[in-house]
């Protein structure tokens, strides 16, 4: 803690020093419990930023009281500090740390310069004189407080004396009530040290000439915008303000350390948090550094919420909708944790002067940062662009459009984007310079190149606006379609139009861009569409039909020339969909119906072949059957099983009744017997069966049939 009331009382920075000095020499092996015994009621008690040692190569106490008058002037705030550190540390004290009559000689000083009636001296020897102990309390109470400041300090010297609280606890009210000098924000840490000590002295207390300190003692452990903000009225008349409230309200909250103390992580602290980043952060109006100071303090605890409010799990989302960010504090105060807040919190608009000191407070690169993130989200006229790139210019004396020459950055793009559309930077005119380096063959072509070409080729490919489709034709014309590794036409057209091998075999390619004009599509798909012919013949078919089946073609291609394109391109294409679905798009009336009669046709030849296939199939398999068994003793079992499954053919039923019954006829003609088995006469009987059954033959063909079979 910072104790700026008390600079004028004593040096806070060499008392650190030296108790720090004492503590590090003590060999107490309890000196780190005593020390935090001490801390309790020392306001001071504190290490230092920077030690004894190294502030002034002075190694041990004695040294320091004989020669810190070399390098400090010796004020009463010296001898205070020095003081007050040798008696506050006495438990840690050796002999040892001190030569000769340093000590003595020092305290004969210092008693000499403060005085006795010096409150520092009075606490010094009240700490020191064992044997005058009570002379010097006495002495204590009998001070003729007037200040916060002097009432505080005593009560650090005696925390538990009723008759010094006694004594000045009204003066002590009266100091933080509507009269009060105590700034909140300077001396917010003197309130927190106060409430800590008198809290406990307070509790139970009925009357009312103490309510100031019990308001403020409240504020430890009550969010003061609950209950209508009854606790925040009451503070109103003792002169605070809202926003001291607030401000008091958390750091009492958060740093007095009292039983009943309210959840650090808890929803009643962050809505606390809350309160003061919603007092101090919107607005033109500023506060002193300690209120943001605060701000960033609770913006590092509480970013993250561990209780939602609202739904919302980061604080800087439950601030107001209508926040702004007005002044160069709340804009500093915010800075450091821009990554979770909305990007129009950190936009500098150069055209107020207001912003100036960014330039300063901020890196160059965090401040390059800021301009890039406003210059691409702000919407500005082409004469505020123009102001805000002069103003640019003579805060950091370099130009901003020379950052597109050095780097390459994801919101670089959009502000080139925009600096072109309004006229500031003129694309055509970086080509030419490109195309004038290319053709002198720069040997530092992609050196210099390098992150310029990527805005050039970013503001060509999807032909976004009127300036693309000029810069990609001359650049055409002058250094051809494929250009040079790192800025080719082709590619960039290959990207916008999506006319990779993938992209064009599902139908993904598209040509067609709102900015161009019915002749200026024609014109590109002419350039592209001798690119296709001549090096990708492969699929050049396929790339035409991909284009004839989007809509947006007939945007820029006639519907006689798409007519006549695709009767060209029918015979070529291998994908029966793409064939139908092309021919269904752009055959007229007359077409169609000739198409759909030659598919009829196509259809019943088809269906022809097909059944004449299987019958030939199906007398093939009969005489591969009767080859196989034909003079055997299984060759009417195997006509039969030929039989028995040709009855379940669907549609080639009478074909088997066909050639089984012709065979048999054939075979069984004339007034021979057939000799055969019995085994083959009973599948005989059985055949004959089923085909008297599915009407194959008649019955005195059939009885004929038995009468010429004979079981030999």
């Amino acid at each position: 803690m910072e104790w700026k009331i008390y600079e004028e009382w004593l040096d806070i920075t060499l008392y650190r020093q030296m108790t720090n000095l004492i503590y590090k020499l003590s060999s107490n092996e309890e000196k780190y419990k005593i020390y935090m015994q001490l801390k309790e009621n020392d306001m001071f008690l504190e290490k230092p930023k920077v030690d004894m040692e190294t502030a002034y190569g002075l190694h041990y106490p004695g040294e320091v009281l004989e020669r810190i008058g070399e390098h400090l002037t010796l004020t009463k705030q010296t001898y205070r500090a020095l003081g007050l550190a040798l008696a506050r540390m006495m438990p840690l004290q050796e002999t040892c740390m001190f030569n000769g009559a340093q000590k003595d000689l020092f305290w004969k000083k210092m008693k000499q310069i403060l005085g006795e009636k010096d409150l520092f001296l009075i606490s010094i020897n009240y700490i020191c004189e064992e044997k005058e102990k009570n002379r010097w309390k006495q002495a204590m109470h009998a001070y003729p407080f007037e200040r916060a400041e002097e009432m505080l300090f005593a009560m650090s010297i005696l925390p538990d004396d009723e008759i010094l609280w006694e004594g000045i606890k009204q003066k002590l009210a009266d100091s933080f009530s509507k009269n009060r000098k105590i700034s909140v924000f300077t001396e917010w840490n003197l309130f927190v040290w106060m409430v800590g000590k008198v809290m406990t002295k307070l509790k139970g207390y009925r009357k009312k000439d103490l309510d100031i300190l019990k308001l403020l003692a409240k504020l430890a452990v009550t969010n003061a915008k609950n209950a209508d903000a009854v606790l925040e009225k009451r503070m109103r008349m003792f002169g605070y303000s809202d926003k001291e409230t607030a401000f008091l309200n958390f750091v009492l909250m958060y740093f007095v350390e009292r039983p009943d103390r309210i959840s650090l992580s808890g929803l009643t602290a962050e809505k606390m948090g809350l309160n003061v980043l919603e007092a101090f952060l919107p607005g033109k109006e500023t506060y002193p550094e300690e209120a943001y100071v605060l701000c960033s303090r609770i913006l590092r605890t509480y970013g993250k919420l561990s209780v939602r409010i609202d739904g919302k799990e980061r604080l800087e989302k439950c601030m107001n909708e209508t926040f702004r960010v007005e002044n160069v504090k709340t804009f500093l105060t915010l800075f450091p944790f821009r990554s979770n807040e909305p990007e129009e919190w950190h936009y500098i608009d150069l055209t107020e002067e207001k912003w100036d000191p960014l330039v300063k407070e901020l890196s160059s690169e965090e401040f390059e940062a800021c301009v890039t993130d406003t210059l691409k989200g702000k919407t500005c006229s082409t004469k505020s662009l123009l102001k805000y790139l002069e103003r640019y210019e003579n805060l950091t004396g370099s130009r901003y459009q020379d950052v597109f020459w050095k780097k390459s950055e994801p919101e670089l793009y959009a502000v080139f984007n925009r600096l072109i559309l309004h006229g500031i930077l003129d694309g055509k005119k970086y080509l030419e310079e490109f195309v004038k380096d290319y053709k002198n063959e720069e040997p530092d072509l992609e050196k210099k190149w390098e992150f310029m070409a990527g805005y050039l080729k970013s503001e060509i490919k999807g032909l976004c606006n009127e300036h693309s489709y000029p810069m990609l034709k001359f650049l055409i014309n002058e250094i051809g379609m494929d250009g040079c590794e790192f800025l080719s036409p082709w590619r960039i057209l290959k990207e916008t139009f999506s006319l990779g091998y993938y992209a064009i075999q599902h139908r993904e390619c598209e040509f067609f861009s709102p900015v161009l004009g019915k002749e200026e599509h024609r014109e590109l798909f002419s350039m592209v569409e001798k690119k296709f012919f001549y090096e990708y013949p492969d699929i050049y078919p396929e790339y035409l039909t991909a284009l004839l089946l989007k809509e947006s073609t007939a945007l820029w291609m006639e519907q006689s020339e798409a007519y006549e394109l695709s009767k060209l391109l029918l015979p070529f294409i291998s994908d029966s969909y793409r064939r139908e679905t092309l021919y269904q798009k752009y055959m007229t009336e007359e077409d169609r119906k000739r198409y759909q009669e030659r598919k009829e046709w196509l259809k019943e030849q088809k269906k022809r072949i097909d059944h004449w296939k299987t019958e030939k199939n199906i007398k093939q398999q009969f005489n591969q059957i009767l080859w196989e068994n034909r003079k055997t003793d299984k060759e009417i079992q195997s006509i039969y099983e030929f039989y028995k499954n040709g009855r379940y053919s669907y549609g080639h039923k009478k074909l088997y009744c066909k050639i089984v019954s012709s065979y048999l006829k054939d075979n069984f003609a004339g007034t021979a017997k057939k000799p055969m088995a019995k085994k083959e006469a009973l599948y005989l009987l059985k055949l004959a069966e089923n085909m008297y059954q599915d009407e194959c033959m008649e019955l005195p063909e059939i009885t004929e049939l038995i009468e010429r079979a004979e079981v030999a």
